[in-house]
C-alpha cells in the first residue's frame, strides 16, 4: 500500500468523512489549482484542513454565545438534538438536503444548520458527540436568534482527535403532568395507548399535508399528541414507546394542552419502558359511561333511529339514535360513514369501534365517527332487544306530570298552536354543525374561530296539550320537518317564491291544528320563557283528529 492510500485510509478514519466526501475534497482541492496539484499534495490538505496530523496547528474557536450573523467561525458543541436529513426541490430543478443539530458549549447552545454533503452528518452523529466546524457561518434565524450555517465551504469532523473542554450533555426529559402553555423545546418519553393513522388536509394556501395524532402516556397522566409531516408518516401501534425532541405545546379549542411534533421536532420509537400497567383490552362502553372527549370508543347497541345523509360543505353526514339498556345517543356519521345509514334499520344490532365523543350544540354528548372509525352488522352481538330497551328507556307521562331533566319522556296528546312568532330557520356551520353568529356579510363560528358557509336548518315551536295541560314542544331539523309535513328543500322554496321566511308555517298551520301526536323527548327549564319546555327527539304522526 503506497503512501497515498494510507493518508487516504487515515483520513476516511479519523477525519469524520465518507470515503466518497474525501475523493469529492480531493478533486475541488486540484480543482482550485488548475490541476497543478498531486492527489497525495491534494489528500495532504485535505487531512491538514480536517485537523489530522499536524500536532502543532492550534485551532481558534469561537463560543457559540459570540456568533454574529455575516461572519465566519470556527466552532465545537457536543450534539445535544438532532433533527434528520430532508430533501428539498431547489429553484433550479435540482435536489437539496438539509439537517439541523443542536450544539453547546459552556457558553450556551445554537442550531447549526447542515446544507447539502454535509447534511450526512446528522446520520452518523448520536447525542453526546463532539461536532467541530470549520468555516462556518452565522445567519439570523427564526424569532432573532442567530445559527450556524454549514454549506458548500465548510468542513465538519465528528469526534475531533483535539481536546476539546466541553459541558457533558444533560437530558432534560418531562413528565406529561408538567406540560404547560407555550412550552417551545419538550423532550418526553411516553407509551401510545391510541393511535389514529395520518390523514391528508388542505392548507390555506392550497397545499395539502398529512397529519396523525396518539394518546401518549406515562406515571403522570395523559395528553393528546399532534404529528405533522414526515413525523405522521410514522408507523406507530399502540403498545409502541416513543421519544420526542423539541416538540412544542399548544391550546386545543377545548383550552386543553396539546403536544405537537412538527417539521423541527423528532420522534422516535424506543425500547425504553415507563412503569405503567398494561394496556387493557379494548372494552365495550356503556352509553351511560360514554363522556365528552372520550376517544377510541368501542360499543355495542341497537338502532333505534336513522336519519338520512345531508350535505354540509366539506362532504356528507348523517345520523343515528342508537341504545343499549343504560341509555340512548346520537351518532354522528361523517362522510364516507354517513352512506352506512342506508344499510341500518330499527332494531339492527350493531358494533362501534374508535368513535369519539364531544357536546352538541344542545350540551348533550354526541359519539361521532370519522374516517377511522367502524360499524360493524351482522354480528351475534349480546345486547339487549329493541322492545326491552324501548321499555325500559321511555317513561310515558301525562303533560302535568313533567319534570325538569327529565329523559326518554313519551306525551301523546293534540297540536293546539303554531308559534309564528318564532323564526323558522337557524344556521349552523357546515364544518362542526355548530351555530354561527351573523357579523354582517360573514357567518361567524366561535368554534372553528373564523367565517364559514353557513347549513340553514329548521326549528318549529309549537303548543301540545292532553287532557291534564299543556308544554311549548320545540323540533328540530328532521322532527320539524316530519311536523310541518315539508322537507328542508320545500320550505327553502316557499320561503324564496314569497320572501317571507314564516309562510311554510302559515301555509300548513291549519291542517296541523287539533291533530294527533306523539313525542318522545326530554324536558328541560327556559330561563327565556320561565317555564318547562319539551325538547322532541321523536314524532309519531297520527292522522286522526280528536
Amino acid at each position: 500500500m503506497n503512501d497515498t492510500d494510507q493518508l487516504f485510509e487515515r483520513v476516511v478514519k479519523e477525519g469524520g468523512k465518507t470515503a466518497e466526501e474525501v475523493r469529492e475534497m480531493i478533486e475541488k482541492r486540484k480543482a482550485a489549482t488548475h490541476g497543478l496539484l498531486s492527489d497525495y499534495g491534494a489528500l495532504y490538505a485535505v487531512a491538514k484542513e480536517l485537523g489530522l496530523g499536524i500536532a502543532t496547528e492550534k485551532i481558534t474557536l469561537t463560543k457559540l454565545s459570540n456568533i454574529r450573523p455575516k461572519a465566519p467561525f470556527n466552532v465545537a458543541g457536543r450534539v445535544k438534538n438532532i433533527f434528520p436529513l430532508k430533501e428539498f426541490q431547489k429553484k433550479d430543478g435540482g435536489t437539496g438536503k438539509i439537517a439541523s443539530l443542536i450544539i453547546a458549549d459552556d457558553s450556551g447552545e445554537a442550531r447549526l444548520v447542515l446544507w447539502d454533503s454535509n447534511a450526512e452528518t446528522a446520520g452518523r452523529v448520536k447525542r453526546g458527540d463532539v461536532v467541530l466546524l470549520r468555516n462556518g457561518y452565522g445567519k439570523e434565524g427564526l424569532g432573532g436568534s442567530v445559527e450556524i450555517q454549514a454549506g458548500a465551504l465548510s468542513n465538519i469532523i465528528v469526534n475531533p482527535k483535539i481536546s476539546i473542554d466541553l459541558p457533558e450533555t444533560k437530558e432534560e426529559q418531562i413528565k406529561i403532568k408538567d406540560l404547560a402553555r407555550g412550552m417551545s423545546s419538550v423532550n418526553l418519553l411516553c407509551r401510545v395507548s391510541v393511535y389514529y393513522p395520518p390523514v391528508e388536509f388542505k392548507r390555506p394556501d392550497g397545499s395539502e399535508g398529512v397529519r396523525a395524532s396518539f394518546t401518549g402516556e406515562d406515571e403522570t397522566g395523559k395528553v393528546r399528541v399532534l404529528l405533522w409531516g414526515d413525523a405522521a408518516k410514522k408507523e406507530l401501534a399502540p403498545g409502541d414507546y416513543v421519544r420526542m425532541e423539541n416538540a412544542y405545546t399548544k391550546e386545543s379549542l377545548a383550552r386543553d394542552i396539546e403536544l405537537h411534533v412538527g417539521n423541527k421536532s423528532m420522534l422516535s420509537k424506543t425500547g425504553e419502558i415507563l412503569k405503567l400497567a398494561p394496556l387493557a383490552q379494548t372494552q365495550n362502553l356503556k352509553i351511560s359511561g360514554i363522556k365528552p372527549d372520550m376517544q377510541g370508543i368501542s360499543l355495542v347497541v341497537r338502532v333505534l333511529r336513522t336519519y338520512e345523509p345531508r350535505a354540509y360543505s366539506n362532504g356528507t353526514l348523517a345520523s343515528i339514535i342508537v341504545g343499549d339498556d343504560s341509555g340512548t345517543m346520537r351518532a354522528v356519521l361523517w362522510n364516507e360513514k354517513s352512506d352506512i345509514v342506508n344499510e341500518l334499520s330499527k332494531g339492527d344490532a350493531i358494533r362501534i369501534k374508535n368513535a369519539y365523543a364531544k357536546k352538541s350544540q344542545n350540551g348533550e354528548t354526541e359519539i361521532h365517527l370519522g374516517k377511522y372509525g367502524e360499524v360493524i352488522q351482522n354480528e351475534d352481538l349480546d345486547v339487549a332487544s329493541l322492545q326491552d330497551i324501548e321499555k325500559s328507556l321511555v317513561n310515558e307521562k301525562k303533560i302535568i306530570d313533567l319534570q325538569n331533566d327529565e329523559r326518554h319522556v313519551r306525551i301523546r296528546g293534540k297540536i293546539a298552536d303554531i308559534d309564528e312568532g318564532r323564526k323558522l330557520l337557524y344556521m349552523t356551520c357546515s364544518n362542526c354543525n355548530k351555530r354561527v353568529q351573523n357579523a354582517g356579510d360573514i357567518w361567524f363560528c366561535e368554534s372553528c374561530n373564523g367565517d364559514v358557509e353557513p347549513t340553514s336548518n329548521l326549528k318549529i315551536s309549537l303548543s301540545v296539550e292532553d287532557e291534564t295541560g299543556s308544554i311549548r314542544a320545540v323540533a328540530f331539523k328532521e322532527s320539524a320537518e316530519k311536523i310541518l309535513g315539508l322537507d328542508m328543500e320545500e320550505v327553502m322554496n316557499i320561503i324564496g317564491e314569497t320572501q317571507d321566511e314564516m309562510e311554510p308555517i302559515r301555509q300548513v298551520k291549519e291542517g296541523l291544528i287539533g291533530k294527533n301526536i306523539t313525542l318522545t323527548g326530554r324536558v328541560k327549564y327556559s330561563d327565556y320563557s320561565d317555564q318547562l319546555e319539551y325538547l322532541v327527539e321523536e314524532v309519531d304522526m297520527l292522522s286522526k283528529r280528536q
